[in-house]
């Protein structure tokens, strides 16, 4: 072969250096990554190999955490259900401190975010239509616990306002209507933009979203005067 041709040759890059780490610390590590690749290449992205090469370890590293790809994206699917779940009762703590002022806004705007960070909804719609386990129940399993915790909240807001309670029935579809709206916007938002002309419109989700929070704001939490 001729010095040309040697030199012209694609060179393969080089492989991460080996780190040592903790158990924990390599698990946080293999997450981290497979999360990032999910943000950027959807569900099928989660390549082990890919993975290991990321972070500098072994293929048979990631199966000795994990044990499969499956058990990586159950565990991946855990800890964004656990931070899900800790971001939006944070907010709904807050709801019921307040002196008549709905926090929908900010829940509203954290349940987008929460959803879209990582890939979060894809992931979850590709689990439920490919059925590829228990694990697609971990993240709806939060639901009820945010309609108990919301029914309550506008039960200190309604009693702090003088007002009648909500009727739980109302407190359900209020979370189901965020839900449904922020899985929506996470898995086909950028089409529906598109589609009503605000694709090249950057700030145009921020938008909706603060209107979206407002318009439930005003409808969980009436004035004081009606």
């Amino acid at each position: 072969m001729s010095k040309a041709l040697e030199s012209s040759a694609p060179v393969a890059p080089p492989p991460q250096k080996r780190i040592r780490r903790s158990a924990e610390e390599s698990r946080r590590v293999i997450l981290d990554a497979a999360a990032k690749r999910l943000a950027e290449l959807g569900p099928e992205g989660i390549r082990l190999q890919d993975i290991a090469r990321d972070v500098g370890i072994s293929h048979p590293a990631i199966l000795h955490h994990f044990e499969s790809r499956a058990g990586l994206v159950t565990a991946l699917v855990d800890r964004t259900t656990t931070q899900l779940r800790e971001k939006l009762l944070t907010v709904l703590e807050g709801e019921s401190d307040q002196d008549g002022e709905s926090q929908m806004p900010r829940l509203v705007n954290d349940t987008f975010e929460a959803l879209a960070d990582q890939g979060t909804a894809k992931l979850t719609s590709w689990m439920l239509m490919t059925n590829t386990g228990t694990e697609q129940t971990q993240i709806t399993s939060v639901i009820p616990e945010i309609v108990e915790r919301g029914h309550q909240a506008r039960i200190k807001l309604a009693d702090k306002l003088g007002r009648s309670h909500p009727g739980r029935e109302d407190t359900t579809f209020l979370t189901l209507l965020v839900a449904n709206a922020a899985f929506g916007e996470a898995v086909i938002g950028d089409y529906h933009y598109k589609a009503c002309g605000l694709g090249d419109d950057p700030d145009a989700p921020r938008r909706f979203r603060e209107w979206f929070g407002k318009l439930l704001s005003d409808y969980s939490v009436p004035n004081r005067s009606e």
